[in-house]
């Protein structure tokens, strides 16, 4: 198996908060459709969260019932991906976590180095963790605009 970082839910949140990320959006450009990419760095921290351009809707859905905060990606396209020192990062439950790794100790960040085997299944759902980047690591900036 490969090697991960796991950091627990609560650990993720104080990350989001705590430290400043310097933001780039970009436009990904080996897609056909308008798919941009917030990518926000510290400390050896990188996070991407992925997002379509908000472009009106031509058949007029305004008056769907339903609404989402953000349009879905296709299903080849992962709207959140995390890294620390190069390596993917798995943002798990905290409970789950501290069962987990009750043993060991985490870094100054609260990562675990661990196996991929070893946190498969317990991951945060993506959709909400790209969320929580929104909502409390975009330093006033916001993150789903496509002119930066």
């Amino acid at each position: 198996m490969s090697k991960v970082f796991a950091i627990s839910y609560s650990n993720f949140g104080y990350l989001l908060t705590d430290l400043i990320y310097q933001i780039e959006i970009k436009k990904l450009e080996d897609y056909d459709y308008g798919l941009y990419e917030d990518i926000l760095t510290a400390d050896e921290i990188v996070i991407k969260r992925r997002f379509l351009a908000n472009l009106p809707s031509v058949f007029g859905d305004e008056n769907t019932q339903e609404v989402q905060a953000e349009p879905e990606l296709p299903p080849d396209v992962t709207r959140f991906l995390m890294t620390y020192k190069g390596t993917e990062v798995v943002v798990i439950g905290s409970h789950d976590f501290e069962l987990l790794f009750k043993d060991k100790a985490t870094d100054d960040k609260g990562f675990i180095e661990t196996d991929s085997s070893v946190v498969e299944g317990k991951s945060q759902d993506l959709e909400n963790l790209a969320e929580d980047v929104v909502l409390l690591a975009s330093n006033g900036i916001d993150l789903n605009t496509v002119s930066l």
